[in-house]
C-alpha cells in the first residue's frame, strides 16, 4: 500500500478547523486512513466520501457528515495521489452501486447535465461508465448515480451542441464536452439498449412461444426488462397470457403461495415483470455469497421454458385488497429461481391512503408505488438484503449497503414502506407469517 506524505486539515461543517499538521494518508480499494504526526488517525470507508477534489495542488474530500478534509504540500506525489485516489474512490463508489459486477463496455470522461424528478440539477465534470445493462455517472465533485439502461425511453446526438441526451420518463441525462467520442458515447449507448431490448424480446418468446409477432411487440413494450406491467393489460393482448404467466414464470414449489397471494389481490390488479439473468450475475454479491434470487441463490431459470432460452427473473406484485379497493399494501414475489421469501410494502404513506380508496385515483396511485418499487428493486439488481436487513445489520456485516441506503433516497423510502417479510419455510408457517403481518399493516 503506496504511503504518501504531506499537510492536512480537518474542518466542520462550518468551516472550522478541529485538526491540523503534517500526516501520512494511504488507502486501499475500500479504506481510506489519514495518521497525523499528532493525534489520532482519521479512518473512514471511501464510501463515506462524497466526492474527492484536486485543485491548485489540494485535494479536497467532503465527507458525507459534512466534515472535510483537505490534503496539501504533497510535492511530486501530488498528481499520483490525485490519480490513484479518484481510481479508487470511483471503484468503491460503484461496489456501493451495487455495479462492480456487471460487465463494463467502455469509460468516456466528459461533462453532466442531470435534471431529474425530486432532485436538485446537477451539472459539471463526470466519468461515464457503460455497462452491459447499466450507466454509472462519477462525478468529479459530487455523489455518483446509476441509470438502468432498461429505464431509457431515448438516446439522442445534437451535433449543433456535441451533447447526448439520454431521457428515462421525466428524467434527462445531458453528456457533453466528450470531444471526439460524443458520437462514440451515442452509438455506444444505443447499442447497448438495442441489445437489451432484444435479449428481453427474445426472453418473451421463449416463455410465450403463443404469440403471434405484433403481439410480441405489444408485450414487449408493455413489459419492459426490470419493469412490472398490469396482467389485465397483457390478456388483452393474448388471452393465454395470464395462463402462460402462471406455467411459465411460476416455479412448481412457489405455487401454493401464488395461488395464496393471488386470492387476496385485488381484482384485476395483478402485476408481473422480469429481469434477465446475466453471467456476471449468476454468483454475485458479498464474497459470492449473495445472488439475486436471494441470500445463497440456486441456478434455476424460469420453469417451463425451453432448455437454451434467456435465463429469466420473474416476479409478481400483489396489490392486498381491503375493504373498499386496495388497501395499502403489496406483496411483492419473485416466483422463479428459487425465491425464498414474500416481501411486504405500504404502498404509499398513511396521509395519502385516501387515494386508495377512491375509484378514479387508486389504479394510477397503485400504479405510481409499484413504479418506485421496480426503480428500487433494479437499482439494487434485486438484492433483498438493502431492503429488509435492520440498520443495525447493514452497518455491522454489509457496510456498503448501508451507504447505498444512506445515499438512495429511493432505497430510504422503500425501507421505510417495508411491512415484513414472510419465509417460504412451509406453507402453513408462512401463511402464520403473513397473516401477522397483515394484522400489523391494519388489513
Amino acid at each position: 500500500m503506496a504511503d504518501f506524505t504531506g499537510k492536512f486539515q480537518h474542518l466542520t461543517a462550518s468551516g472550522s478547523v478541529t485538526q491540523e499538521g503534517a500526516c501520512h494518508v494511504q488507502f486501499d480499494s475500500q479504506t481510506f486512513t489519514l495518521a497525523p504526526d499528532s493525534g489520532a488517525p482519521i479512518v473512514c470507508d471511501l464510501g463515506d466520501l462524497d466526492a474527492v477534489v484536486a485543485a491548485d495542488y489540494e485535494l479536497r474530500l467532503p465527507l458525507y457528515t459534512g466534515n472535510v478534509v483537505l490534503l496539501r504540500q504533497f510535492g511530486k506525489a501530488y498528481e499520483t495521489l490525485c490519480h490513484d485516489l479518484l481510481e479508487a474512490f470511483r471503484q468503491r463508489t460503484l461496489q456501493c452501486l451495487l455495479l462492480e459486477d456487471l460487465k463494463e463496455l467502455a469509460r468516456f470522461d466528459g461533462n453532466l447535465e442531470l435534471a431529474a424528478d425530486a432532485t436538485t440539477p446537477r451539472s459539471g465534470a463526470a466519468e461515464f461508465r457503460l455497462f452491459k445493462s447499466n450507466l454509472a455517472v462519477l462525478p468529479v465533485a459530487s455523489q455518483g448515480f446509476q441509470w438502468r439502461l432498461a429505464d431509457v425511453d431515448l438516446v439522442s446526438f445534437d451535433p449543433d451542441t456535441y451533447r447526448v441526451t439520454l431521457r428515462a420518463g421525466q428524467d434527462v441525462l445531458k453528456a457533453g464536452k466528450l470531444a471526439k467520442r460524443t458520437e462514440e458515447f451515442a452509438a455506444s449507448a444505443k447499442d447497448a439498449i438495442g441489445a437489451l431490448a432484444t435479449q428481453s424480446a427474445q426472453a418473451l418468446h421463449s416463455a410465450f412461444p403463443f404469440l403471434a409477432p405484433e403481439q410480441l411487440q405489444a408485450a414487449a413494450a408493455l413489459l419492459r426488462e426490470g419493469h412490472s406491467a398490469p396482467v389485465a393489460r397483457l390478456t388483452a393482448i393474448h388471452p393465454k397470457f395470464a395462463a402462460g404467466l402462471a406455467a411459465n414464470a411460476v416455479d412448481r414449489d412457489l405455487k401454493p403461495y401464488y395461488d395464496d397471494l393471488l386470492a387476496r389481490t385485488v381484482q384485476d390488479m395483478l402485476f408481473a415483470g422480469f429481469k434477465l439473468i446475466r453471467p456476471e450475475n449468476s454468483g454475485e454479491g458479498e464474497s459470492g455469497t449473495e445472488s439475486e434470487t436471494e441470500d445463497a441463490g440456486d441456478e434455476r431459470g424460469a420453469p417451463g421454458i425451453d432448455s437454451g432460452g434467456q435465463e429469466t427473473l420473474y416476479w409478481f406484485y400483489f396489490p392486498i385488497a381491503g375493504k373498499n379497493g386496495p388497501a395499502n399494501l403489496v406483496a411483492w414475489e419473485a416466483s422463479s429461481r428459487g425465491g425464498r421469501a414474500t416481501y411486504f410494502f405500504r404502498l404509499v404513506d398513511p396521509a395519502r391512503e385516501a387515494e386508495l380508496a377512491d375509484p378514479a385515483r387508486s389504479p394510477a396511485t397503485v400504479e405510481a408505488a409499484l413504479r418506485r418499487l421496480d426503480r428500487v428493486l433494479g437499482m439494487l439488481n434485486f438484492r433483498r438484503r438493502p431492503i429488509y436487513l435492520s440498520d443495525d445489520e447493514l452497518e455491522l456485516k454489509f457496510h456498503r449497503y448501508a451507504i447505498a441506503a444512506r445515499r438512495i433516497p429511493e432505497l430510504r423510502e422503500v425501507r421505510a414502506a417495508f411491512v415484513g417479510r414472510a419465509v417460504h419455510s412451509s406453507l402453513e408457517a408462512w401463511q402464520g407469517q403473513v397473516k401477522a403481518i397483515l394484522a400489523k399493516a391494519g388489513v
